[in-house]
């Protein structure tokens, strides 16, 4: 499988200037690899191949400007973004996709995309002390010069298969994303054991495994980290406007690339403890919950909306899918309607919620007030965990989640991934 790692590149002024006007070359290659496609689908109403809109645009001066491999793979990008169009299409007259399909969009004039470079096998890092020189044309090095980046030590060892230089934040800072080879980490593992997740915003996912364990990871953090951010871009944004300042600023773009990888390590770290805790209990099946319509029209109030939406939940989900691609873990996303509202332990049936045919299903508990949850013989459990094992009931591991006990759903132990915890010890009847 190929994974990838991305690091921020420290370069001087002229050597940002240059690969920032390199990622505006391949942004303008894109526009142009476009305007093609389109005006062929527009005049024919058929779809221009890859191998046809490249005779088009090598004579343009971007691609001339770039390195050949370059241009080629922003060119199969554009070539990517219209096979999804045309699939979108075919699917919608099946009636299976209902959203609105648009065309592929232009980039912004004064926009960057990234700059693809894909490394031959033959390539040796080696030779050069690690150090990679970023490909141009003849008369782009001639008139600009040369920039080399360091590959990280931590993969000097795997096959390097492509490499991307990722503009940020209008192209005021730049990343660099190394893409390699490794094998694929097979473990031994029951398919039978199985956990459940239920994801939210002050419980960012809460867990409940069929071996009797449930705990919580602590997504506080995240809500703290992204309101300080709205408090303090307000504050910015203010200040714009009483100086009149149109432009995005460098204090601005710092605020909104720190915060993004400040949400994107803690949902790495959380992804990774809860694939270490699978992984310690032989546990081969996750089953996460999901509702598709999930931020779309969400009316929960200003500071509610603010919260919930900016909370990246999906990417979490894609995190857990990749890790469990990695090691051989069976991954599965359940639709979670009523989850929330039915008695898991009282086993309440949990139909899939319907907006053209609504139904009110009787569910023999009640949620009696926040985090907390009353089943029908008057026991108290966690709200959270009680969806959790719902999700699990509702999906076909459903054998595997009837031994869970009332204890496990009690007291779940609740889990601050920043601080260096342990996989938690066995909890439970």
């Amino acid at each position: 499988m190929w994974l990838t790692q991305t690091v921020r590149l420290k370069l001087s002024k002229s050597q940002k200037e240059i690969l920032a006007n390199l990622c505006h070359l391949s942004k303008n290659l894109f526009n142009v690899g476009l305007y093609m496609i389109r005006q062929y689908f527009f005049q024919e109403g058929k779809y221009l191949s890859y191998e046809s809109n490249y005779h088009f645009c090598k004579e343009n001066e971007n691609y001339q400007l770039l390195a050949t491999d370059c241009g080629q793979q922003t060119l199969k990008y554009v070539d990517r973004c219209f096979k999804a169009f045309f699939k979108l299409l075919s699917i919608k007259k099946e009636g299976v996709y209902q959203e609105k399909i648009n065309l592929p969009r232009y980039l912004p004039k004064d926009g960057f995309f990234p700059l693809i470079i894909p490394i031959r096998k033959r390539h040796d890092f080696a030779k050069d002390e690690w150090r990679f020189k970023i490909p141009t044309s003849r008369k782009y090095a001639r008139e600009n010069g040369s920039i080399y980046i360091t590959i990280p030590d931590n993969i000097r060892e795997y096959r390097i298969k492509e490499i991307r230089i990722l503009p940020k934040q209008k192209g005021k800072f730049l990343d660099a994303a190394f893409v390699y080879e490794l094998n694929d980490e097979q473990i031994t593992v029951s398919e039978k054991q199985a956990i459940s997740i239920d994801l939210g915003l002050n419980n960012l996912a809460t867990v409940v495994s069929s071996t009797n364990e449930s705990f919580i990871v602590d997504g506080r953090w995240l809500k703290s980290k992204n309101q300080w951010f709205n408090k303090r871009r307000a504050k910015l944004v203010s200040h714009k406007d009483k100086q009149g300042i149109k432009h995005f600023t460098k204090q601005e773009a710092w605020l909104s690339y720190r915060r993004k990888n400040q949400v994107n390590d803690y949902l790495n770290k959380a992804a990774r403890y809860i694939i270490n805790f699978c992984i310690s209990r032989k546990i081969g099946t996750i089953v996460v919950g999901y509702n598709p319509t999930l931020k779309k029209e969400t009316k929960l109030g200003k500071r509610n909306n603010q919260n919930f939406v900016q909370i990246p939940i999906f990417t979490l989900r894609v995190k857990l899918k990749s890790l469990c691609e990695r090691y051989g873990l069976n991954y599965v996303e359940q639709e979670e309607s009523y989850t929330s509202r039915a008695s898991s332990l009282d086993r309440d049936e949990m139909p899939v919620y319907n907006a053209d045919n609504p139904v009110k299903p009787k569910f023999s508990g009640r949620r009696v007030k926040r985090g907390l949850y009353k089943t029908k013989n008057g026991h108290f459990v966690n709200a959270d965990c009680n969806g959790s094992l719902g999700i699990g009931l509702k999906s076909k591991h459903k054998l595997s989640f009837e031994q869970v006990s009332r204890v496990c759903l009690t007291q779940p132990v609740r889990i601050n991934v920043l601080r260096e915890s342990p996989v938690i010890a066995t909890r439970g009847a």
